[in-house]
């Protein structure tokens, strides 16, 4: 065989090492698609009904759902909720806002949700740090605090992509959002995703600092590893 035959025998085999790659990746991104909500929560938690997170100040119960689960009402609260929390900032940044076009993306058939409700007030802050939250969130029946993620493939990688995590400004700073996270990760894992992605955008301080302090760092499919300059980053983690 001639060195270039034996290269391009070479070439030829890590092009089929690369096509197994994606192809698995597929596999594992099209398995953990189809599982319903309860399966996703079964593999992970070992119940078919709700997770339960303690926080400082109060206690949430957490429910896995897909679009065509939601009731109008929890659609509507979550739109609401994303809306309130980031159309300003979609405004700031070079993509626009436009409800229609986020409302299709945030419901569309692929999408997954962990819904936060809110399940008992303490009579005081555990860590002795906060107020108890209002009395405007004694309602159990509305979200108050959503997830939206999808799994798909990405760079030849199976990853849960975490389209969006977002609280009401009441529940913030009970360390609920890292509990979120954790769901995540967990999920990602049982699931042979390989990592968990996010986009936020550079000129959101508050969440770049939270995603930095829970081990997001720069992606290797962010846009200024090729020399863009965009005012958002592609940022990942580990499960």
């Amino acid at each position: 065989m001639s060195f270039d035959e034996a290269d391009g025998d070479s070439q030829d085999r890590g092009i089929i090492r690369k096509m197994g790659c994606v192809g698995d990746s597929r596999a594992a991104v099209m398995s953990a698609t189809k599982l319903s909500s309860d399966e996703l929560i079964r593999r992970s938690f070992n119940t078919d009904s709700c997770i339960t997170l303690d926080c400082c100040c109060c206690s949430f119960t957490v429910k896995c759902f897909c679009p065509s689960e939601m009731t109008p009402n929890q659609k509507a609260k979550v739109f609401s909720i994303l809306e309130q929390n980031m159309k300003g900032f979609y405004m700031k940044s070079s993509w626009g806002w436009n409800g229609d076009t986020k409302f299709d993306e945030l419901f569309s058939a692929n999408s997954h949700f962990l819904l936060c409700f809110l399940a008992n007030f303490k009579t005081c802050c555990d860590l002795s740090r906060h107020n108890v939250p209002p009395s405007s969130l004694a309602s159990s029946d509305e979200p108050c605090a959503f997830v939206h993620f999808r799994f798909e493939v990405d760079s030849r990688r199976p990853i849960l992509y975490c389209y969006e995590i977002q609280l009401v400004e009441e529940v913030r700073g009970l360390n609920l959002g890292q509990k979120l996270l954790h769901i995540l990760y967990k999920i990602a894992a049982d699931n042979q995703m390989t990592q968990v992605i996010l986009t936020v955008f550079k000129f959101n301080s508050p969440a770049c600092a939270f995603f930095a302090k829970n081990g997001f760092k720069t992606d290797s499919s962010d846009p200024s590893r090729f020399g863009q300059s965009v005012d958002y980053s592609i940022l990942s983690r580990s499960p």
